[in-house]
This record gives C-alpha cells, structure tokens and sequence, in this order.
C-alpha cells in the first residue's frame, strides 16, 4: 500500500471516528442514506462510542504506518 493511500485511509477513519463522538447527528443522517447496505440503527443509538473508538484507533493506525514509510529514521 502506497503511504498517500494509508494517509487518507487513516484521515477519512479519523474524522469517521470524531463525528460518531461528537456529532452522532451527520452519522444519522448519513446512516439515512447507506441504511440498507452497510449501517444498522442499532448500532449508531446504542453502539455510538464503541464505533468512534474503533474509527480512531483505525485511524491512528493507518497515520503511523503512513509516518513510519514517509520518515526513514524511524524505522527499526
């Protein structure tokens, strides 16, 4: 994977993440639109701060890898 991808793999999770914490209101109404295929109502009422916790790390994750491909002195 190229870092360009990872690096916005990890922004898009990242700010997938923020707003299941803080702003569950635009997950709903994209929940709204993606309902029949990827997202459940359940999950975004009673699932919200496992979600934006998952989305973050995910997004931690595709950040770092992407700064340890970019960053050559940080390699082990």
């Amino acid at each position: 994977m190229s870092p360009l991808f990872k690096f916005s793999v990890g922004i898009a999770f990242f700010f997938l993440g923020l707003g299941y914490l803080y702003r569950p209101d635009l997950i709903e109404r994209m929940n709204a639109l993606i309902r029949e295929y990827l997202l459940n109502d359940a999950h975004i009422a009673l699932e919200r701060r496992k979600w934006g916790m998952f989305f973050l790390l995910l997004s931690f994750l595709f950040l770092y890898m992407t700064y340890t491909a970019t960053n050559p002195s940080v390699r082990p």
